[in-house]
């Protein structure tokens, strides 16, 4: 090692130079990260007869990776001078003593080598180690980022196994997706079946009240344009050219990846504001769209159990009238039995028949008629209870099941849908004359009752009300009804 006139400044000797080189070679094809950079630093300070330490930024902090002696005492004070240098290389002194801060590239995690004394006339062959460095501590905390993310999409893909619901899906997929990237803000966007526009689902870093009611549409701002595209977007937020910020956000920069299924867009999911308040790379790009797979897979397991769910609806409702069908009201008053069974409690049954129905389709046409059996429909909705269960039965007959109905609630029930429809008046001008009266049966089960007795009863008591001349309540039971 030599010495210029001035005794501070160093200068490597061209022996010094070549073993250096050598070092640095063999680190270069040492395949394990840590201890290649360990003896580099260790073979470095043989070398050079000075202390080295190397440090690595990631997540915006520098850290002590290796050091000669280790841990060494000036660690602290060099890293916090580290994030003023502005320079490849500069002399600065840190702890009363000169030291060569010697930068590994621009990007992160970057590296820096940490030299004792001024080394500025050797500036060369430190920079290609300390770029050697970066390469080395670059492509390590590539592969723990990558093991990183794994992790973390497995831990993802495990809790959406579990998640029910559009929003709980969005949710976590944009938790497990901005930590993976560092990001403080994101938001998911999903696209209905059948549909272009989208509306955000789940949000991090503010609440989703904020943003809930928008709707969305193909080329309008980031997600929109996203959702047109089917690209991703990413924006560093360096330029020559600085936006103005929106107060939620901390940066310009963002990235906003789309969410695919084959040929359909399902939605965007949009980060913005990475910590240390660093610009999103292309790596985060690639990142993002590793959790846009899984959350592809979700999003279209809740379509289709979305699809399941009105397809059973639509085979339990009748057409015409809007309310259940025949076959779902037998389940149902078989259910409610068995509840009746357990719990101690009677079940009400209303078979309800509108008086001369077939005088109406002679005199107005079907068309009318099923307009007056979706009128009566409406009646008996607004006139039962929000627990009781209204079905179209066949023909002009409705059914209304009564969960915990007693002989006087049920014939209150019954007598209010009588009135009602009594007083029912068709919207339609040309159906002013039309006059409409029902005749009702009603029977309320026993403990050993079973859904052909139920309506056995009920039919027989509907029966009855007939026979007396219709627009009445029939009532099988020998004795009037209570109010218990």
């Amino acid at each position: 090692m030599n010495a210029s006139n001035d005794s501070n400044i160093r200068i490597l000797s061209p022996a010094q130079t070549q073993a250096l080189t050598a070092a640095a070679v063999a680190c270069e094809g040492d395949q394990d990260a840590d201890r290649s950079v360990r003896l580099l630093v260790s073979r470095a300070r043989a070398i050079l007869g000075v202390d080295v330490v190397v440090f690595c930024r990631r997540a915006g902090v520098w850290s002590e990776v290796a050091a000669q002696p280790s841990s060494h005492p000036f660690a602290r004070s060099v890293e916090s001078s580290l994030d003023q240098a502005r320079e490849a290389l500069v002399a600065q002194r840190i702890g009363g003593e000169e030291w060569t801060l010697v930068l590994g590239g621009d990007e992160a995690p970057r590296a820096a080598l940490a030299v004792q004394g001024d080394w500025t006339l050797s500036a060369k062959p430190l920079l290609l180690i300390a770029g050697l460095l970066r390469r080395k501590l670059d492509r390590e905390g590539t592969r723990a980022a990558a093991r990183a993310v794994a992790r973390l999409n497995y831990r993802m893909m495990h809790a959406l196994a579990r998640a029910r619901g559009v929003a709980n899906v969005g949710d976590t997929v944009l938790r497990h997706a901005a930590r993976a990237v560092d990001a403080r803000v994101g938001a998911i966007a999903v696209t209905e079946s059948g549909s272009d526009r989208a509306s955000i689902v789940a949000t991090f870093g503010y609440p989703l009240i904020l943003v809930e009611h928008m709707q969305i549409e193909p080329g309008a701002g980031v997600i929109g344009a996203v959702l047109q595209s089917r690209r991703p977007m990413r924006e560093s937020g360096i330029g020559s050219m600085p936006r103005v910020l929106r107060p939620r956000y901390r940066t310009n920069s963002f990235v906003a990846v789309p969410i695919l299924s084959g040929r359909d867009t399902l939605g965007v999911l949009c980060v913005t504001d990475k910590r240390g308040d660093r610009p999103f790379s292309t790596l985060d790009v690639t990142t993002l769209r590793t959790f846009t797979a899984g959350a592809a897979l979700a999003f279209e397991r809740e379509r289709a159990l979305h699809a399941a769910q009105m397809y059973e609806h639509a085979a339990a409702v009748d057409p015409v009238t809007g309310l259940f069908n025949r076959r779902y009201f037998q389940v149902r008053l078989d259910e409610e039995l068995q509840r009746s069974i357990r719990h101690e409690m009677p079940v009400g049954l209303l078979l309800i028949d509108l008086d001369d129905f077939k005088a109406v389709n002679d005199s107005y046409g079907h068309l009318a008629g099923d307009t007056v059996l979706w009128d009566i429909a409406d009646i008996l909705h607004r006139c039962v209870r929000i627990f009781d269960v209204c079905a179209r039965f066949g023909g002009e007959e409705y059914v209304i099941v009564m969960p915990a109905a007693t002989n006087g609630t049920a014939y209150r029930l019954a007598e209010r849908v009588r009135q009602c429809v009594e007083a029912y008046r068709p919207a339609s001008a040309a159906l002013a004359d039309l006059r409409i009266t029902v005749s009702i049966g009603f029977a309320i089960s026993s403990s050993n009752t079973t859904v052909h007795d139920l309506l056995d009863e009920a039919d027989k008591a509907l029966y009855s009300a007939k026979q007396q001349g219709k627009n009445r309540i029939g009532n099988p039971q020998p004795s009037p009804p209570s109010e218990g």
